[in-house]
């Protein structure tokens, strides 16, 4: 795998696939060069062929059935999310804060051409969104949100092998240790303590949706934005103060 290694530390996540599918393919009984694939196609976005990945890893080993299991919802909740901003289908928003629902209202509309109406939707959705003073990784804040104007107050969140939106304000707590793998550029794992009480694992989107065209951004090491504020690569929290913080800094978030 030195070559793949090598490749991907370089941004060269073309280059290392091809020579990782190689190495995969001389030595078909390897769990961890195809543990590696599964990642590598995951960032990439090939969904298919991440999952048949999965499959066969599960039938390699029993340790990573659940893995298969967990990822495999994942890979399912990315073709919602594209769904959802492909327009033709609206975000459900976690724990049903009725004051988020404009948000997801206002992108089903910008997806399908009506950029009025998004615009009011989405201005109504954060005119309604409640104050979230906390702290971020034990840094105080009189508010949090997305740095991308498409979500605001809410948080892209697979809970239970569905996606959708999580309002901040629905949110006693979300810790998290950090990326340990490749697999968490792409879903960053979290505890989130919600506000009605129960704790729950989740993965969070670390990229803004989309392909992106630099490396760095699709390796989640890098972030730009578009004359829309749209992002691209990692996600980047903002708080009071105009601080940035990526998304993959996050190890405690708490509210109130």
């Amino acid at each position: 795998m030195n070559e793949a290694d090598d490749r991907l530390r370089a941004g060269d996540l073309g280059g290392a696939r091809r020579a990782l599918v190689e190495v995969v393919r001389r030595d078909p009984g390897n769990v961890p060069n195809r543990m590696f694939l599964f990642q590598l196609l995951a960032i990439a976005g090939e969904w298919d062929k991440a999952k048949a990945q999965l499959g066969s890893l599960a039938q390699l080993s029993p340790e990573a059935q659940m893995l298969s299991v967990v990822y495999g919802q994942a890979i399912e909740a990315e073709r919602q999310r594209e769904a959802v901003f492909a327009g033709t289908i609206r975000a459900d928003i976690h724990g049903g804060a009725e004051w988020a629902a404009p948000l997801a209202a206002a992108l089903e509309a910008e997806a399908q051409g009506r950029a009025d109406e998004a615009e009011r939707l989405r201005e109504a959705g954060f005119d309604s969104a409640p104050d979230t003073p906390g702290q971020l990784n034990e840094i105080p804040f009189d508010w949090i949100a997305d740095a991308d104007p498409r979500f605001g107050p809410t948080l892209e969140a697979i809970i239970g092998g569905r996606y959708g939106w999580l309002p901040f304000a629905s949110v006693t707590e979300i810790v998290s240790e950090g990326p340990r793998d490749l697999r968490n550029i792409v879903w960053y794992p979290v505890e989130i303590t919600l506000a009605s009480g129960p704790r729950i694992a989740a993965l969070l989107p670390a990229r803004y949706p989309g392909q992106a065209h630099d490396p760095a951004e699709t390796l989640a090491r890098a972030t730009s934005w578009g004359e829309d504020g749209r992002g691209s690569g990692q996600r980047v929290l903002i708080t009071s103060g105009d601080e940035d913080h990526g998304l993959l800094s996050l190890r405690s978030l708490r509210f109130g």
